[in-house]
């Protein structure tokens, strides 16, 4: 063999330094992304295939409308928990039934407070979601 070709050790090693950037890029920042280029009250639904709301907490005041847009395929919305005198349902069928790219899901939220809510398909990896509505 001569200097020219390769060695499988340094073959090898080349795929194994290689391998964090490769990682990184598959791992990826699971949503929450700072520099969306979304319309504000706006939350991506399932973004470039990953199973998150982006952004995962969102900040409105009482009256404002909140847009959910479904970018990938078998999601919902259902609610965890809210104030005691908000009546949000989540998207309609409950955790039985999803929504696939291109479905958009509006809610105006009218009480203060903390709401929390999930996919129910996807919610054992994490993908969950917050409106804090303030006055």
């Amino acid at each position: 063999m001569t200097d020219a070709s390769p060695s499988r050790r340094r073959f090898l090693r080349a795929g194994v330094a290689a391998l964090p950037a490769v990682l990184a890029g598959c791992m990826g920042g699971g949503g929450g992304d700072s520099t969306s280029t979304r319309e504000p009250g706006t939350v991506a639904v399932g973004p470039n295939g990953e199973f998150v709301y982006d952004p995962k907490e969102l900040t409105v005041a009482v009256g404002d409308t909140v847009t959910w847009e479904w970018e990938s395929n078998t999601h919902n919305i259902v609610v965890e928990s809210q104030p005691a005198e908000a009546d949000w349902p989540g998207t309609e069928g409950g955790a039985t039934k999803t929504y696939d790219e291109g479905y958009t899901y509006e809610y105006t939220f009218e009480v203060p407070g903390t709401y929390e809510y999930y996919c129910s398909p996807h919610r054992n990896v994490g993908m969950v979601g917050t409106v804090v509505v303030e006055e």
